[in-house]
């Protein structure tokens, strides 16, 4: 059986005609895709300025525990070294005995380090201050502090206190022990205080013997 060729033809319009149609909605499709694009782009450098914020906190929070541990250790040192501190006498060439002190001072250089007197006490200090910038923002901050103090005894004169530093970090100090006299014997008077009650009835029982004596003294009327 044959068809006829016109019912075989669709009776629907060719798609070319939708063609134009497309090319017109392409300049504001363009303008949205880059709308787009630049809405991705500033997501993403905000997203990089973030990141950047976290690593450098990262790195300041690392550089903190990093410093309280260093200082955890320093004061964990001190606290031993403080137990085995100990003031000997030693005797020089001439067989004159000497105070002297030794003190483990390897972890400060020479401008850190002071040695004082205040009376008689005995002060060292070393103390370290160090401050910087790594560049990309952030910095890294060092501080150190340690102090020892004694009591020099009454036969040492705090002027003559002498310090020296060996290569190992080891602080001498050394004073000559004077000759001091033994003290002589000398007794002490004991003063007896009177109570108040007492130091008021005396002035008048001065008063009333002076009255007595008074009118003894005067003539009698014949």
């Amino acid at each position: 059986m044959m068809f006829p060729l016109s019912l075989l033809q669709s009776s629907h319009s060719p798609l070319c005609t939708c063609s134009e149609s497309a090319l017109t909605l392409w300049p504001a499709t363009r303008l949205i895709y880059g709308q787009l694009e630049d809405d991705v782009l500033s997501l993403r450098n905000d997203m990089d300025r973030r990141m950047q914020r976290v690593n450098q906190t990262y790195q300041l929070l690392s550089q903190d525990i990093e410093m309280r541990r260093r200082m955890e250790q320093s004061r964990q040192s001190a606290a031993r070294e403080a137990k085995s501190q100990t003031i000997s006498t030693r005797r020089d060439k001439d067989g004159n005995k000497n105070f002297a002190l030794t003190l483990d001072v390897s972890n400060f250089s020479p401008d850190e380090l002071t040695v004082k007197t205040e009376g008689r006490r005995l002060i060292v200090m070393g103390k370290r201050d160090n401050k910087s910038d790594s560049g990309d923002g952030s910095f890294f901050h060092e501080y150190k502090e340690w102090k020892r103090e004694t009591e020099l005894s009454e036969d040492v004169n705090p002027e003559d206190v002498l310090c020296s530093l060996s290569k190992d970090g080891q602080l001498h100090i050394q004073a000559p022990r004077l000759a001091l006299t033994a003290a002589k014997e000398r007794p002490i008077p004991i003063t007896v205080c009177q109570a108040p009650e007492d130091a008021q009835q005396t002035p008048a029982v001065t008063q009333n013997s002076s009255s007595e004596e008074g009118q003894e003294n005067e003539p009698k009327a014949s």
